[in-house]
């Protein structure tokens, strides 16, 4: 905003050196309107660095009509565990099915190779976790995967004792072709998501992650809608990956960056004016900058969440050592003027 001045000063020219003033008195330049200060801007900025503990629980729909989405996760494993094996890590990585009526599930991890979890001392930790998440298809058709992980935890004192460290990032993935039916008690599903966002103080330490039927693909229906799944993962943020695709690599390979504590989302200390938000990545001395998702050209870099004040990169992932900056203009500063 420019800065106008207004002197009321009428003059007439006698000559080109006499200058009569007409009127006694001058009036003293009245400024109207200032420049208002600028919006103050705001950059926050993180640096990529793993967690050196980390937790993950594979919760997997056993029912009938699973087979082939147990190979696809079975067979793709080791994209998933590339993130882990030589990472210096300290994970522990278990199964748990969506069977809730078989007293020999019902949130207990799967036992294979002698193991309830896999351990960076697992031997063949592709085949051991094959026979965990191979359940078969003879599993409950009435799936209840948010009780069974939440049973999963319930259960640290009993079955799955150790599995669960106060220390360790949290994961939950749960692969399922149909919707949940979990019932109302002993948790709602607000409730659960309530619970996983309190494990740690940290909220990048907690994930909920899903590959279940959404309808985001032109072959969707594939399977049913797992809108509860989606629900809880809404809340407390993870990877969201369709059943629909047939990427099952990209799949997993997405899962274990997220799981092995490369962060995508990115929490801001303020909130920001709408339409402001610039994120840069800096990394070995380069700079490159990232473009907001478009919704009508379905094209974009990261989207923001206003009921979580974060950004969250769609695809890429920064490595280890990138340092992200997500600039934007405080939205407080703007209600102030």
């Amino acid at each position: 905003m420019r800065v106008h001045t207004i002197v009321p000063l009428l003059v007439v020219l006698a000559s080109c050196s006499d200058i009569n003033f007409i009127g006694e008195e001058v009036i003293e330049p009245v400024v109207i309107n200032p420049d208002l200060p600028p919006t103050p801007s705001n950059t926050d900025s993180y640096e990529q660095i793993q967690k050196p503990m980390v937790d993950i629980l594979w919760v997997v729909d056993n029912s009938c009509s699973m087979f082939d989405e147990q190979t696809e996760v079975a067979n793709n494993f080791p994209v998933f565990m590339s993130y882990f094996l030589g990472s210096g890590l300290d994970y522990h990585i278990g199964v748990v099915s969506t069977d809730m009526d078989n007293t020999a599930h019902s949130g207990k991890l799967i036992q294979a190779g002698g193991a309830r979890w896999i351990t960076p001392e697992t031997v063949n930790p592709e085949e051991v976790f094959a026979a965990m998440s191979q359940l078969g298809t003879g599993g409950s058709g009435d799936e209840q995967g948010l009780l069974a992980a939440y049973a999963a935890f319930e259960l640290q004192t009993e079955w799955n004792e150790g599995f669960f460290r106060d220390e360790a990032a949290v994961h939950v993935v749960t692969v399922s072709d149909e919707p949940d039916n979990s019932p109302n008690d002993p948790v709602t599903l607000n409730e659960f998501a309530d619970y996983l966002n309190a494990l740690r103080f940290d909220l990048d330490a907690v994930t909920y992650n899903t590959i279940v039927s959404y309808p985001d693909l032109p072959d969707w229906p594939c399977a049913s809608y797992g809108s509860r799944y989606v629900d809880i993962r809404d809340q407390v943020g993870g990877v969201l990956w369709s059943l629909c695709n047939p990427d099952w690599s990209g799949a997993l390979e997405m899962l274990g960056l997220e799981t092995a504590g490369l962060k995508k989302e990115y929490f801001l200390s303020e909130r920001p004016v709408d339409g402001t938000i610039r994120v840069t990545v800096e990394q070995d001395g380069y700079i490159a900058g990232f473009d907001p998702w478009d919704d009508l050209t379905q094209l974009g870099d990261y989207t923001y969440s206003e009921s979580r004040n974060s950004v969250t990169f769609i695809v890429y992932v920064p490595e280890p050592g990138a340092v992200v900056h997500v600039t934007y203009d405080v939205l407080s500063a703007v209600e102030r003027e």
